[in-house]
């Protein structure tokens, strides 16, 4: 016999901790990819090399250098993107939220 369980459903959150929570997120995202800045790349290899030794990555990152290097600056450029589109949209979203009283984040 199944049994059936209520969902929790959220509280409404008001427009400023809604705001602050993307400009959180965002932020985080951009000091995530910071570790993957191009700038730190041969550092970022060398940690990778080192916890990847031994390992069929390890060979695979120190055989191909420059395809693992491309694929760090990558990930550093999709982070960073990711990060300033959540902070642009908690602007927004603040924005809206007290020019027009909208509720919800606009993509």
């Amino acid at each position: 016999m199944m049994q059936t369980c209520d969902v929790p459903t959220p509280r409404p959150a008001s427009a400023e901790a809604t705001a602050g929570r993307l400009e959180n997120r965002g932020m985080v995202w951009m000091i995530g990819a910071f570790v993957f800045c191009p700038c730190h790349l041969p550092i970022t290899l060398a940690v990778l090399g080192l916890l990847l030794g031994g390992t069929a990555a390890g060979a695979l990152l120190s055989a191909h250098p420059y395809i693992a290097g491309t694929i760090v600056t990558l990930l550093w450029v999709a982070g960073t993107w990711r990060g300033f589109s959540l902070v642009r949209s908690a602007q927004r979203f603040a924005y809206n939220a007290r020019r027009h009283g909208v509720s919800q984040p606009i993509p």
